[in-house]
């Protein structure tokens, strides 16, 4: 189905040698970083979203947050504020959990966590306004829900407003960027960049190129290997460990493990066979969760709250029809039925020791961060 990446990355070298240089000389980044990115569009304030923001901007980038709705950009602005609050905490070295992976070493020598938050805050911009968001940017980030019309408008508005030197990149978890690439209007400055939920912690990032000339990227060139390589150093300068796929690969490599595995747990409670409880406490005796403190080690419903219901149930519904798995396409029903639709959403972004939430779990101080869980 797919065309070996290396040929497409190869064929016509000197034509793509000649364009990067063209790229990297047009540009108006004034960065200093070794990926020349210095300013982000993050385009959407989903769960997603507004962790990737805050990431880039604690990372020093300036970063601008577009979303249609004053609404999810308000909110998106209340969760900073959240996970900021949660950075400080856990700089604490007494914290139980220590401080994020993703998060350790920011702030400078002689620098507090309470600064590095403000200064944070005071380099991010949220806004409606496309002109606005990605005026000058270096990097889009796109995190726009999960359907194919909605991907396609939004790349050929982000075209219209974005400068020539403006590196696109996608956060889809399922849909790949070859679908996309020939509406891009910059195919080979094109691929994907997709980060695992959580992200201070679960500090991966998934560069997907595209190999473009075949359909549904017909007539459209593969990304270019430089833009690969900057992108490469970009997810470094925001703490991720970068992972490069040599072939296009729908959920990439942790969700191609992560899916089967939520969807054999979601069948275990769907058809009556256990509890969400009763299957996290299976897994975590087995894998070996009690030699961490409680919350450490986290078992397929925990995460799925961490995930959000809705995007679980999404996800579920998608691959079941995508696959032709009417068991899949139930566990999406499932979800929907008896928790999306009744307002258990999940933790999300929220903070599970402080803030009010309902999913597989009842939240503040959910049971499985109770010392006798695994009992």
């Amino acid at each position: 189905m797919y065309v070996a990446l290396r040929r497409g990355l190869l064929e016509g070298s000197s034509t793509r040698l000649l364009k990067t240089t063209t790229l990297l000389s047009s540009s108006s980044f004034s960065s200093s970083s070794a990926s020349g990115i210095a300013r982000v569009a993050v385009v959407g304030s989903g769960t997603l979203g507004t962790q990737v923001s805050l990431q880039t901007a604690l990372c020093g980038f300036e970063v601008r947050v577009l979303d249609t709705s004053p609404a999810a950009l308000d909110k998106c602005a209340a969760v900073h504020k959240s996970l900021l609050k949660m950075y400080v905490e856990r700089s604490n070295p007494e914290h139980p959990e220590g401080q994020a992976r993703a998060w350790r070493g920011i702030a400078k020598p002689g620098e507090s966590a309470s600064q590095v938050a403000s200064e944070t805050l005071r380099r991010i911009r949220y806004t409606t306004s496309a002109e606005e968001a990605l005026r000058g940017c270096d990097l889009v980030s796109e995190n726009v829900p999960e359907i194919p019309e909605i991907k396609s408008a939004t790349y050929q508005k982000l075209h219209e407003h974005c400068p020539s030197h403006t590196i696109f990149t996608t956060n889809s978890s399922t849909l790949l960027p070859s679908q996309f690439a020939s509406l891009t209007g910059r195919s080979s400055q094109f691929l994907a960049l997709h980060f695992a939920n959580g992200i201070w912690d679960a500090n991966i990032a998934e560069v997907m190129p595209h190999a473009g000339g075949e359909a549904p990227a017909k007539g459209a060139e593969g990304t270019d290997p430089e833009v690969v390589d900057r992108v490469l150093r970009f997810a470094e300068e925001i703490r991720m460990v970068p992972f490069t796929l040599t072939k296009e690969q729908s959920g990439y490599i942790i969700n191609s493990l992560l899916v089967p595995w939520l969807h054999s747990s979601l069948s275990l409670v769907r058809k009556g066979v256990s509890s969400p409880r009763d299957v996290d406490r299976a897994w975590l005796i087995s894998v070996g969760g009690f030699r961490g403190p409680p919350g450490a080690v986290k078992g397929p419903f925990q995460i799925m709250d961490i995930i959000g219901l809705p995007i679980v149930s999404h996800i579920m519904s998608y691959w079941g029809t995508q696959l032709k798995d009417e068991q899949m396409r139930a566990n999406g029903a499932f979800v929907k039925e008896n928790y999306v639709d009744r307002g258990k959403l999940g933790i999300m972004n929220l903070n599970p020791l402080s803030d009010e939430a309902e999913g597989f779990y009842s939240y503040p101080n959910p049971e499985f961060l109770r010392a006798d869980f695994l009992d």
